[in-house]
């Protein structure tokens, strides 16, 4: 089955309603995510009225890149994503809304992902995108987004997160009895559009295959350390919440 072009899809999405689409990949995401957002839009150390340059990587629909926009309203955002889809309904909404910037459909892990970027971004955001990567391809991307930034500028980034290993089978069982931040029928619902709409089955369906990437095996010391092999300093954690992880952390 081939992968459409994103024409293709952008063309379909063009009966849709966008907010219909954000609706359901909201409810995948869970309650917890808008709050985490909003907050790493609050650890951004620059003025509210400067015209900052993000970089949203693995953007998905493009959500916390918008939400930056919403406290800087003279940013100008570039979105990468590897996922067609993504790309398209992120371009259309942004687009609705007024958002400056570009979109752009890129694999991550090769080499040349950065082509017709700029450079010298004030920064760069990561929400729950370098987990499906191995630790090396982390490292790597880590590195090469320092590298688009500018001095200063500072990388933020959300992932899942689990214990230091002498305390996570305790937490495990206090996890376990919390409430679910996450539904798998959510999530099916949610990839079952995609793949009626643009008739692509994006793999996200069926079992998870293994393929050496992080998920959610990292502890937050580890995710702290994938920052720091990548040259980052200054950094901070902003949130441990049952799931996940935020941090940031500051070019030299």
């Amino acid at each position: 089955m081939k992968i459409p072009a994103l024409i293709e899809i952008e063309n379909r999405l063009r009966d849709e309603d966008p907010d219909q689409w954000l609706d359901l990949w909201r409810a995948e995401q869970g309650p917890a995510k808008p709050g985490a957002l909003r907050l790493i839009a609050a650890a951004i150390p620059f003025a509210n009225e400067q015209p900052v340059k993000v970089l949203d990587v693995g953007c998905g629909p493009g959500e916390a890149g918008r939400m930056i926009c919403s406290r800087f309203p003279h940013a100008v955002v570039d979105f990468v994503d590897r996922n067609e889809f993504f790309a398209a309904l992120c371009g259309a909404v942004n687009r609705r809304d007024g958002i400056e910037g570009r979109t752009f459909v890129r694999d991550l892990t090769e080499p040349e992902w950065q082509r017709g970027l700029g450079t010298e971004y004030d920064v760069a955001v990561a929400v729950n995108s370098i987990h499906w990567l191995t630790q090396r391809d982390a490292v790597e991307l880590l590195r090469e987004i320092s590298q688009l930034l500018r001095p200063g500028g500072v990388c933020l980034v959300m992932e899942p997160a689990r214990s230091e290993p002498v305390f996570e089978p305790w937490l495990r069982t206090w996890r376990e009895e919390q409430p679910s931040q996450h539904s798998y029928a959510d999530w099916r619902r949610f990839w079952s559009r995609v793949r009626d709409l643009v008739g692509y089955d994006y793999g996200f369906l069926g079992e998870p295959v293994d393929q050496g990437h992080i998920g959610d095996a990292f502890s937050v010391k580890q995710w702290i350390g994938l920052l720091t092999d990548a040259g980052f300093a200054s950094i901070d954690i902003l949130l441990r919440d049952i799931e996940k992880v935020v941090l940031v952390g500051m070019k030299p």
